[in-house]
């Protein structure tokens, strides 16, 4: 963040940060200001990524892309419903909640906080959709660079930058098959009280 964008930050009047990022990525960027870090697993802790994937075209990196989705939605049940609480708390809104890129982790979150705040299901997807408008493939590079290294073919690594609809569609789909509705997922594997469930959407839902 440069200096302008640290004053519109405090423009804001943000009172939270939540970050998703991993261990490592946390240390080698770290947030610019306080934030509770929540880390977003796609696979069980300690299952390495690095050469688990050996697809070569776009079709690929979408494919692993939903994996990806639906993996958080299974491994990461605790941290959603943990940030989706802390956003009830004193303190706990306004805020921002971020990954690396604002696409994956950041968007199957939205997706499942607008779920649960009852927004359709073909809103939830236009909204992360725009992702594909809004981030250029130029915002990218530092992201792609790290997936060659990780031995993904370059086709399938850009195939991983976008924001494919079916992807998203296929976790949301994921979630209604395995565990009947999000609010049966956030007060199930997520661990969320119902009372702060439905005080979320009272918070940020208008009359």
């Amino acid at each position: 963040m440069t200096e302008g964008d640290i004053a519109l930050y405090d423009d804001l009047g943000l009172t939270a940060v939540y970050d998703l990022r991993g261990e490592v990525e946390v240390a080698e960027q770290p947030d610019p200001m306080p934030a509770r870090h929540l880390p977003m697993l796609s696979r069980p802790a300690g299952d390495s990524f690095a050469g688990s994937f050996d697809g070569a075209t776009g079709e690929d990196g979408e494919r692993l892309l939903a994996g990806l989705y639906i993996g958080q939605i299974d491994h990461s049940a605790t941290t959603i419903g943990e940030l989706f609480s802390a956003l009830t708390e004193p303190g706990g809104l306004p805020a921002v909640f971020h990954c690396h890129a604002g696409k994956d982790r950041t968007g199957l979150v939205a997706a499942l906080l607008l779920e649960a705040l009852g927004v359709e299901r073909d809103a939830i997807l236009d909204d992360y959709e725009l992702t594909a408008r809004y981030r250029l493939r130029a915002q990218q590079d530092q992201t792609f660079e790290r997936m060659i290294k990780l031995g993904l073919a370059p086709e399938a690594a850009a195939g991983v930058l976008t924001a494919p609809r079916w992807a998203m569609r296929s976790a949301l789909e994921h979630l209604d098959r395995e565990y009947g509705n999000i609010e049966r997922y956030l007060t199930g594997p997520a661990a969320m009280e119902l009372s702060d469930l439905k005080r979320l959407s009272a918070e940020l839902l208008a009359a």
